[in-house]
């Protein structure tokens, strides 16, 4: 019997500053995202320095998408939702666990054998479209490392970055679609900003590796399944903490758009299949703030693909290639 392990980054376990500042500090400690730090001073920097000067701002931020309804973060939450689907229609045991938290990738393991005792493989998801090495590299390798920690039944697969697979192009284009055929002005694929030192490394290595070209691969095969003009399209990033990362900034962006007589505009993360912190929060409450302050009229946010039937249907083929 195979198994599914969908990897994602994580989520505070509540929207309390203490746990906001424990998961800052994880992530931000980790030698695959602060990486120009060094070794002896990153738990410092990141726990110490960085954590609790960013916590009651970023609190701040999770109290605004908190799902209070399910009392868990969106993330969690749309994670949990597309597992339980996947499962009920494939009959595979699937589990989530995340990089940062919970929950962790050991339980998620001893969660999937305890499903089925006669687990022989695990293909693991990591919900990153896009390869960097501050997401799914490092996604991966915890993956990796905790699977080695001692001997279990199964062996690991893992399934690639499908940014250009049809599966994930057809469905964010199945996303869109509702909204560009009332339409739109500017077309904007927002993503996660990486320090161009990550780029370079990733650029050197090949395409495999090229986190600029990947993102924009995506988006012109999107274009290309919308059959849309690409000279209303915009490529964006968000959440950049240094002046040497990739831009344009999105909230920037936005204003100049605004500005210039833009007058409608249609934003989306194609980076995070579920909706999380940068998509609920930095598209569809700041993004949208920085565009209608500036004169804009029409901010619609498509939201992510989180767990739509549709997307199911065609992750489980992208997983079926690992099979």
């Amino acid at each position: 019997m195979r198994g599914i392990l969908i990897l994602n980054t994580g989520s505070p376990k509540t929207k309390n500053r203490e746990d906001v500042k424990f998961f800052i500090g994880a992530m931000l400690s980790d030698p695959l995202v602060m990486s120009t730090v060094p070794n002896w001073f990153r738990d410092i920097l990141a726990k110490r320095i960085i954590a609790p000067l960013r916590a009651s701002n970023s609190a701040s931020h999770y109290e605004l998408i908190w799902d209070n309804e399910h009392n868990e973060s969106p993330l969690i939450y749309n994670s949990l939702e597309l597992a339980k689907k996947i499962q009920a229609a494939t009959g595979m045991p699937t589990e989530i666990a995340m990089r940062y938290g919970n929950p962790s990738v050991p339980d998620a393991f001893a969660r999937l054998q305890k499903k089925c005792a006669t687990l022989h493989e695990v293909i693991v998801v990591p919900m990153f479209p896009q390869y960097a090495q501050s997401s799914y590299q490092t996604a991966v390798d915890e993956v990796g490392r905790c699977f080695l920690i001692k001997p279990h039944s199964f062996r690991i697969k893992f399934v690639e970055p499908y940014y250009n697979k049809p599966g994930y192009i057809s469905s964010l284009a199945q996303s869109i679609k509702p909204f560009i055929e009332k339409g739109y002005d500017k077309l904007v694929f927002s993503f996660h900003s990486l320090p161009i030192a990550h780029v370079e490394i990733g650029w050197n290595k090949g395409k495999e590796f090229d986190y600029v070209y990947q993102v924009k691969e995506t988006v012109r095969l999107v274009t290309k399944e919308l059959g849309i003009d690409p000279k209303k399209n915009r490529i964006v990033y968000s959440s950049a903490i240094g002046s040497k990362w990739l831009k344009p900034d999105l909230e920037e962006t936005m204003k100049q758009l605004a500005q210039s007589g833009t007058e409608r505009v249609i934003a989306l993360t194609a980076g995070f299949p579920a909706d999380n912190l940068e998509s609920l929060y930095d598209i569809d409450i700041v993004a949208r703030e920085a565009f209608e302050s500036n004169g804009g009229k029409e901010f619609h946010f498509v939201p992510g693909l989180n767990a739509e039937d549709f997307w199911v249907q065609e992750l489980i083929k992208i997983i079926a290639g690992k099979v």
